[in-house]
């Protein structure tokens, strides 16, 4: 059973997010569409509230930063080859970097905007002003992109595993989805659209991997898909969350949890993980059908 005081802070919390960003806009008017004067200016910010929020919970380990993942060719420690014959890699920029600084190096750091080896990506995400159902192909082939630059193995020689992939997600403040129709879709009809668009670009993509594919899609006020957990069965769903009034925090919620989930997994060292946000059940409303994929972690050959 949730914790009403938990809950209710979550709540709040994601209201004074909310309420940041409508005060920013507030001071920054535009007349000629929704949102401040700069649009520019309105996206980044939205990317730095975001950051900023999930700078407050998360441990001083983990960095919220941007910028992009270089994965070079070079041996790795311990007499490690395995990427002796890879080539050059590097990911498109990227919104929001989760990552490792306390046990990871990086490359080049101006402020808040880096280069870092893949080991110590934590997570990943695309943050989208407005979100529409164009935006999502391109979104989530970047995310699956940056995902594969990612696999190492951890552990100690004699018992090395794989790593967990980084949490991937695409996510916005307030979605588009719909807004050329005469009637207003329901946000269980947005989030059925956007499953849809998942369904079709993955559907085609072979082979598919499970890590690649996104873990959540959508927005931080009204609903968000997120992706099952690994089953045996080769295949997963996107549950459908539809956030109330009184719990607008959901998304935030699953976002900071899978965070907080790969990197209580990927950590060295025997950390006990802890009870921290709510449970997020009681959202899940809906699901549409299964995408199928081919393996499980994403193997580099």
């Amino acid at each position: 059973m949730a914790d009403e005081r938990i809950k209710r802070y979550w709540s709040r919390e994601m209201d004074a997010l909310l309420e940041t960003y409508q005060q920013f806009q507030q001071l920054l008017p535009s007349e000629a569409h929704a949102g401040a004067a700069h649009a520019g200016e309105d996206g980044r910010y939205v990317e730095y509230l975001i950051r900023e929020y999930l700078k407050r919970y998360l441990p001083r380990d983990l960095e919220v930063l941007t910028g992009f993942i270089l994965r070079p060719a070079v041996i790795c420690g311990g007499g490690d080859k395995s990427r002796k014959k890879d080539e050059h890699e590097i990911s498109s920029q990227l919104d929001i970097l989760v990552y490792d600084t306390a046990h990871y190096p990086i490359y080049q750091r101006f402020g808040e905007s880096v280069i870092v080896p893949p080991e110590g990506v934590v997570a990943v995400l695309s943050v989208k002003k407005h979100l529409r159902i164009s935006d999502i192909t391109h979104e989530i082939e970047m995310l699956g992109k940056a995902s594969t630059l990612c696999p190492h193995k951890i552990g100690k020689k004699e018992n090395k595993t794989k790593a967990r992939s980084p949490f991937t997600a695409l996510i916005t403040l307030e979605d588009k989805i719909g807004e050329q129709n005469k009637k207003k879709l329901t946000l269980e009809q947005k989030g059925k659209k956007a499953f849809e668009e998942l369904q079709a670009f993955y559907s085609g993509k072979k082979p598919l991997y499970y890590d690649e594919m996104v873990d959540f899609v959508g927005s931080l006020s009204e609903w968000g898909l997120y992706k099952e957990r690994l089953t045996k069965k080769k295949e997963t769903s996107y549950f459908f969350f539809e956030y109330d009034k009184g719990n607008r925090s959901l998304g935030f919620q699953l976002i900071l949890q899978n965070i907080l989930s790969v990197y209580y997994e990927n950590t060295f060292e025997q950390l006990s993980r802890p009870g921290f946000t709510d449970n997020c059940q009681e959202g899940y409303t809906a699901e549409w059908g299964t995408i199928s994929y081919d393996y499980e972690k994403i193997n580099r050959k």
